[in-house]
């Protein structure tokens, strides 16, 4: 075999060389995103319980104690690490629950498509199989607020409230002129689960998602240890691949009819961009009894990230808490 080889033509041992590089390269990263990902697992156990949900299992923290119950839905890519500054200060004065989207944060991944049909029915499943009782008060940040929104229309009954951080609205995609999606290249998106595989975005070799510095370290670390995962970025793809779908159901949502309802936006966030202004009124008009509630300062992310803003945004919550425990309008609390 060593006679032969030393016969081979130069560039074809050459060949040879760096394709053995190569496989102990990608063999070598592979072994250490897998070794990393377990020291995370273990320095990063989910703070709630993993309830199942039919197969698979989800996510969900509370803490606190009274009535309404708050569910809080994070902003895409989020979890429940990015209420590390609101869900302590509702539990000072009710029950709160932070969960996880099915693949995100320390929930498994569910079936696809991952349209907000089924991410309402996850949920639903994921509070019956919990055993956390209604009525529930829904906070939906970012993408969070199409789950809300779907939910509280699939089940009117069991929502007695809600609040929209700066919700996605299913039309600001066409309103701004963008494809719909997570706002990423799908050509590049399909290989990021391969890449990730590999440690790249782990070593910072790329990076497109990082943890907002605002969080409190435990948080912060909790959602990077996440973000560092391949888990993640099936995630993504697979939310990506049924945006349309998604978008156009909750387009098809009911409203809350005179359930107290909060929009709260900032002022440097989605709530500043001129074209979302007409989307972010009639949101407001989902409900008889709603009011916008603007955070001066705030950014998209720092409405719940920044200890300051989410101060704001929590007291914006707790006005809906004390208007279903009252049945006052809203503005008698203003």
């Amino acid at each position: 075999m060593r006679t032969r080889l030393r016969k081979w033509p130069v560039a074809a041992r050459s060949l040879l060389i760096v394709l053995a590089l190569l496989i102990l390269a990608i063999g070598g990263l592979s072994l250490y995103q897998a070794a990393a990902t377990a020291n995370d697992q273990r320095n990063y156990p989910p703070p709630g319980q993993l309830v199942d949900v039919g197969g698979y299992r989800m996510h969900i923290f509370c803490m606190g104690e009274g009535s309404p119950t708050v569910i809080l839905d994070s902003l895409f890519p989020g979890t429940v690490s990015n209420w590390g500054w609101v869900q302590p200060e509702i539990a000072r004065t009710t029950r709160v629950c932070a969960y996880d989207r099915a693949g995100l944060g320390w929930s498994e991944p569910g079936p696809e498509p991952r349209t907000q049909q089924q991410a309402a029915r996850e949920l639903q499943i994921l509070l019956t199989n919990g055993e956390i009782s209604g009525p529930y008060l829904l906070v939906g940040h970012s993408l969070g607020g199409l789950t809300s929104r779907m939910y509280a229309s699939m089940y009117p009954d069991q929502v007695a409230g809600m609040v929209l951080v700066e919700g996605t609205n299913p039309d600001s995609w066409i309103r701004r002129g963008q494809p719909e999606g997570v706002g990423a290249d799908r050509n590049m998106l399909a290989m990021t689960p391969l890449l990730a595989r590999l440690g790249i975005f782990r070593l910072g070799l790329m990076r497109f998602f990082s943890s907002d510095p605002d969080l409190p370290e435990q948080q912060r670390q909790e959602l990077q240890a996440f973000f560092d995962t391949a888990k993640f970025w099936e995630t993504v793809l697979a939310v990506d691949n049924s945006f349309s779908q998604s978008l156009e159901e909750v387009r098809h949502a009911s409203d809350f009819g005179e359930k107290p309802l909060i929009i709260v936006l900032g002022s440097e966030g989605d709530g500043g961009i001129a074209e979302l202004q007409e989307l972010f009124a009639q949101q407001e008009n989902l409900s008889s009894n709603s009011l916008t509630w603007t955070v001066e300062g705030a950014t998209h992310a720092s409405l719940v990230d920044n200890q300051d803003h989410a101060q704001q945004t929590s007291a914006a919550i707790l006005l809906v808490v004390e208007a279903i425990r009252t049945g006052q309008p809203l503005t008698v609390f203003e």
